[in-house]
């Protein structure tokens, strides 16, 4: 099978150096701009997707209504993928977040630990949707599928990590429209020993990969 997953283009939210969380804004103008970068490689590539899912979240289904609008395939849209609650400080940028939560914002912002944000979600609770975004993936799909994913940047480390079976999730600074495609078997994804360890049939096939946006200007 081939699994694609995509973080959104760049957000008004993005521009402006905000946390935005289950908050809602649009793309910008250099965001869609992205999305059709990406449109457009995607089609000279050749890709084909069989299954299309995102977040339902406006600046994610807006990637994926643009980088779709060529393919028949539907676009499914799944709670699971949408981006951790970061609670009070949705929308905030983070000198705001220090001036009216001066004991929390300075820490928070030194750790990434959000556990004590008030109205958070909690870490635990993002791997774990992280982790039944995959299992849900691997159990609706077979070797033919190719699947494509678009999601958020905070979600996507969760779900690498349940996808690769590592205990820690790692951090990763995901591009806007960074493409992550792995190749797997799944006819052989329940056997042990040996077939676990031939990376012919467990590929990481690019990662973070935004260079459809060389050329662009990074600001927007």
């Amino acid at each position: 099978m081939r699994l694609l997953f995509v973080r959104h283009a760049q957000s008004v939210g993005n521009a402006e150096g905000r946390m935005q969380g289950r908050g809602e804004t649009d793309l910008s103008e250099h965001g869609r701009a992205q999305a059709e970068r990406l449109h457009a490689r995607f089609q000279d590539e050749g890709l084909l997707p069989s299954h299309v899912y995102s977040s339902p979240q406006g600046r994610t289904a807006e990637t994926a209504r643009i980088v779709s609008q060529s393919w028949q395939s539907s676009i499914e849209f799944w709670d699971d993928l949408r981006e951790h609650d970061i609670g009070v400080f949705t929308g905030l940028s983070w000198d705001e977040a220090d001036a009216q939560y001066p004991e929390l914002g300075p820490e928070v912002q030194r750790t990434r630990d959000w556990d004590n944000v008030p109205g958070a979600e909690k870490m635990r609770e993002r791997r774990a949707r992280g982790e039944r975004v995959v299992l849900q993936l691997l159990a609706r799909h077979a070797d033919p599928d190719v699947v494509l994913v678009f999601t958020h940047g905070g979600m996507l480390q969760h779900i690498i990590a349940a996808l690769m079976g590592t205990k820690r999730t790692w951090g990763v600074s995901v591009e806007n429209t960074g493409v992550f495609e792995f190749t797997l078997s799944m006819e052989r994804r329940a056997q042990d020993g040996d077939a676990l360890h031939s990376p012919f049939w467990w590929r990481i096939e690019r990662f973070n990969d935004a260079a459809h946006l060389e050329g662009m200007d990074p600001a927007g």
